[in-house]
Order: C-alpha cells, then sequence, then structure tokens
C-alpha cells in the first residue's frame, strides 16, 4: 500500500501536499525510521546493561556469568547495527535532501 502510494506520488507529484516523491521519503525516514531505530538502539543499550549485571550479580557461578557475557556481547552488536543502521539513515536523507 505505501509503495502504490509513493510511485502513483511519483507520478502525479503529491498534488493537493505540495510535496514530491523525493521530500514524502525523507519525511518517511524521518518520522518512522529515526524513531524506530532509537527504540533498537536503547533495547541494545538496555541487553547490554542486563548482561553487565548479570556478570557482576552470577560472579560465583560460572553459567550465570557465561550468560551475562553473551547478554554483553549480543548488546554490543545490537548497539554497531543500530549505530550502523542510524549513520546510513543519516548520510541518505542528507545526500537527497542537499
Amino acid at each position: 500500500m505505501l509503495f502504490a502510494a509513493t510511485a502513483h506520488a511519483a507520478t502525479t507529484g503529491f498534488s493537493g501536499t505540495g510535496m514530491d516523491a523525493t521530500q514524502f521519503a525523507l519525511k518517511l525516514a524521518k518520522v518512522i525510521g529515526n524513531p524506530i531505530i532509537l527504540f533498537l538502539m536503547a533495547a541494545a543499550l538496555f541487553i547490554f546493561l542486563w548482561g553487565i549485571a548479570e556478570y557482576i550479580r552470577g560472579s560465583d557461578s560460572d553459567s550465570v556469568r557465561t550468560t551475562g557475557k553473551q547478554h554483553m556481547l549480543w548488546g554490543l552488536i545490537g548497539l554497531f547495527i543500530m549505530v550502523s543502521a542510524y549513520t546510513i539513515l543519516k548520510v541518505l536523507v542528507d545526500t537527497i535532501y542537499k
């Protein structure tokens, strides 16, 4: 549905809204893309911090420490992916906008 609206808008020029397809894509990236990426970044940070807490609390148990290490690792991987996605989206938006 969204792709059909975008294709229609590209051919009709978003008549009545004053937007073309590029402006619509930029607005879509800013309104939908950024909040989703920031939410996932916060989730990855939470998982990382949870892993630290598990590692500290489970200092006497090797299995709990291993689980904490895994959570820290996956939290860092998630943060890296989300920062990369945010950077790529920002570069694309800045490139198209200018």
